[in-house]
């Protein structure tokens, strides 16, 4: 662990105080350094006439050319656009609205530029996080905002009470004809100490021409490499990618005040269907330390190679998870929240806070917490002979959602399940903002809470003996409730589409409960759940493709039909399906189906291997393998894509398959997935990348090993933008879609995303929904791979 970190550390008391954030390796910092080749007023700083004002407010111009902008922090209604159809008591994912101020720029000549420019200063008492949204109108070929309203927006996090200078670069986003130029002060309400006043001063607003970062395609910038930031294992594989004329490269170290050269290799050349591309190789450097890389005049920022590289990612992950905590007062982030957000069922209720927050928006999903508590105790298990006060630190995090997912039981298979809100609430229970949460018994939920509990129950044992009795006794009976469930209903319709599991296929539902029964089994012994395990892990293989007519075999389709192929647009479970299998191997070691489920992760195994091939010289998993067909599919469409019109949609699906790779037979392999409003891919290649590092591991398969450890090493860097994709580790990070939060350390966004239908990675720098949001998902998928390949 480095000194800075470490002092960090100290100094939160080992995250019991959110870690400040280190903005002068953010892209932010960067891109204000970044001389300007041009620029236009937008704005003479005293005539409000091109100014337009929509929402409750009010707005002058002060001496110093300032525009003000007065609106309150919260309301005692739901403005009109903020409610959605049929939603108007329950307020879902309602605001109280905004005030936007609009600046007419029409008839200017904008051409050239690039970057939005500007001061401002927010002035609210009591307000740990304010925040701008910056969007804008171009009414050229292409019109932004577009038809999901998810380009043209960037919400910028600010710093109370100073002058904050803001940038926006729009290269790569249509400009070509702005009209307007807005900014929107959102009304999320209050948390404990906020003010009923919002306050906000702008000024030189301008239009400005840079030299523009690449955000767009698989090519780095020039003469640039792009690696992992944070670093590499000792024993692995470890490339970089560059964009350079150069023959040669180094990796050099500083060894008492002067640079040593620890590892000398050729620039080697790769051309494929990605385009042409230079690798820098340097697997044999197995010397733990500080390098940096140079190639011709370039000398890359620092990364370390070593055993304990996760550790420090692991620490801030923990961070951003502390400050997503809801129902608890986290320091220098939010009061204790939501205590009028309550689930009902039978006559009585129960307050739904608790857990972590599932994104941005501060909506919960119990669902997301007890993934993200099965994936802390995962790593910390791995790190507890190492790293004590981390493996601690990391338990006492899983305790908390922990907790969460215990407490939401009302013991008859029913439980408090979601809430869809977007709003501080005044935590007093029978007014306007309370939210009711979503009360359900679904059988795939059930299965999944009961494998957790399962785990969380061997986990706990030598720190709360008590508490992991309670865990496994809960497991038992969430599974019997489930199964029981399953039996009689099958899979649950989609009817509840703001839950992420809705979309779940058969097989899926396969897969959880093998996973469950199995993880029981091992801790009970009780034959019930081993038969039910063995049972499920049968009907989990019965949906994989093993047959020699198609291009590729090893996935799983929705159900034993075959009909229709497993994918994932949004939230993403790829993981489970040998989740499920290795844990029935590993709980039934004398079954005489064992090396049926064996040679089924084989299979997949060699599947993954195939796809990473469709991404080289990337590490980063492919979303999979297409069918054509499945655009006829109206109603896995609707599951897989919710919320998006199926005729309008259906043409773009074809469209989107067709920018893949064409395999043949009506087949293709798309990089990233075939996709609408819900874009970002953090999630899927992680999930993905947790499948080859369960299979790795169970057959000490390296290839495995490497594969999952490179969806951690495009998070971290390695990807055609050079940039970390967890705030406040590695180096180039940005700043992401926060809302409510503010800029945490740890926090990862849903991910890279395409633009239109596309198949290239797209990663512009505007904070918006959903690409750019912050999710508590990734961290947990991300620490699920740790578990696997520390």
């Amino acid at each position: 662990m480095d000194s800075q970190l470490k002092n960090n550390l100290i100094e939160s008391l080992y995250i019991h105080y959110p870690l400040k954030p280190e903005h002068d390796r953010s892209m932010e910092t960067y891109n204000l350094k970044k001389p300007v080749l041009s620029s236009v007023s937008l704005w003479d700083g005293t005539s409000m006439e091109p100014w337009s004002f929509e929402g409750e407010g009010n707005a002058h111009v002060k001496e110093g050319n300032i525009l003000c902008l007065e609106t309150k922090s919260r309301a005692d209604h739901w403005p009109d656009n903020e409610v959605r159809a049929n939603d108007a008591a329950a307020g879902l994912y309602a605001t109280f609205g905004s005030y936007i101020a609009k600046l007419n720029v029409k008839g200017m000549d904008l051409k050239k530029t690039n970057r939005i420019w500007f001061k401002i200063r927010p002035i609210c008492p009591g307000l740990h996080s304010p925040i701008v949204r910056v969007g804008f109108v171009n009414n050229g070929e292409i019109k932004i905002p577009d038809v999901y309203s998810r380009e043209g927006f960037n919400a910028i996090n600010l710093n109370n009470n100073e002058w904050n200078t803001c940038t926006w670069e729009i290269e790569t986003i249509a400009h070509d004809a702005i009209e307007e130029i807005s900014f929107n002060i959102h009304r999320y309400g209050k948390e404990v100490s906020t003010g009923e006043d919002m306050y906000f001063e702008l000024c030189d607003i301008q239009l400005q021409e840079v030299k523009p970062g690449i955000v767009h395609g698989w090519q780095c910038e020039e003469e640039e490499a792009v690696f992992s930031t944070t670093g590499y294992f000792t024993d692995g594989k470890k490339t970089a990618i560059a964009n350079t004329s150069a023959e040669e490269f180094e990796i050099v170290k500083e060894e008492n005040g002067l640079e040593v050269i620890a590892y000398r290799g050729p620039v080697k050349a790769v051309e494929n269907h990605l385009g042409k591309f230079k690798v820098l190789d340097f697997s044999d450097l197995k010397i733990p330390g500080t390098y940096r890389i140079r190639f011709g005049n370039t000398v890359s920022e620092q990364f370390s190679i070593g055993d304990d590289i996760l550790e420090s990612s692991l620490w801030k992950l923990i961070n951003f998870l502390y400050c997503e905590r809801c129902g608890y007062p986290v320091p220098d982030r939010h009061g204790t929240c939501h205590q009028d957000v309550v689930a009902e069922h039978n006559g009585v209720k129960l307050v739904f806070a608790g857990g972590w927050h599932d994104a941005a928006d501060v909506s919960q999903q119990t669902m997301q917490t007890a993934e993200i508590l099965d994936a802390v105790i995962a790593s910390a298990q791995k790190v507890k002979n190492s790293d004590q006060m981390l493996y601690r630190r990391m338990m006492e995090e899983a305790n908390w959602g922990l907790d969460f997912v215990l407490r939401m039981r009302f013991g008859d298979g029913y439980r408090a399940s979601n809430s869809a809100i977007r709003r501080w609430t005044d935590n007093l229970i029978g007014n306007m903002d309370d939210c009711e949460a979503d009360v359900h018994n679904r059988s795939f939920e059930n299965f999944v809470f009961a494998a957790v509990e399962a785990g969380a129950g061997e986990a706990f044992v030598e720190l709360d003996k008590e508490l992991a009795w309670k865990c496994v006794d809960a497991a038992k009976e969430d599974f019997k409730f489930a199964h029981e469930r399953f039996q009689k209903v099958g899979v649950e319709g989609p009817e509840h589409l703001l839950e992420h599991t809705a979309g779940s296929s058969r097989s899926q539902y396969y897969a959880v409960a093998a996973w469950a029964a199995a993880r029981i089994y091992k801790i009970t012994g009780d034959s019930y759940f081993g038969d039910c395990a063995a049972g499920y892990a049968d009907q989990v293989v019965a949906c994989q493709e093993t047959g020699d007519k198609l291009p590729m075999k090893g996935f799983f389709y929705r159900d034993e039909s075959k009909s229709h192929i497993v994918h994932f647009s949004h939230q993403a479970r790829d993981q489970v399906f040998v989740m499920g299998l290795a844990e029935a191997c590993s709980a039934l070691t004398e079954h005489e189906n064992k090396t049926v489920w064996e040679e089924s992760m084989r299979l997949h195994g060699k599947y993954l291997k195939g796809l990473q091939a469709y991404t080289a010289p990337y590490g980063m998993l492919p979303a999979g393998i297409h069918h054509i067909s499945e655009a006829d599919d109206r109603e896995a469409f609707h599951v897989v894509h919710p919320k998006v019109d199926y005729e309008r949609e259906r043409v773009n699906y074809i469209e989107q398959l067709k920018q893949g790779v064409d395999l043949g037979g009506g087949y293709y392999i798309r990089t990233f997935p075939v996709w609408f409003s819900y874009r970002g891919n953090s999630a899927i290649q992680l999930s993905m990348g947790k499948a080859a590092s369960i299979i790795g591991t169970y057959f000490k398969d390296a290839e495995l090993i490497e594969i999952g450890r490179e969806q951690l090493y495009w998070t971290l860097g390695k990807n055609p933008f050079g940039q970390s994709l967890i705030y406040g580790e590695g180096n180039h990070y940005g700043q992401e879609y926060t809302a409510l939060l503010g800029e945490t350390v740890g926090e990862m966004p849903v991910g890279v995303q395409t633009r239109r239908n596309e198949d290239l990675p797209y990663w512009p720098p505007a904070n918006i929904a959903t690409y750019r949001e912050v999710w508590t998902t990734p961290p947990g998928r991300f620490m699920w791979i740790a578990a696997d390949v520390i």
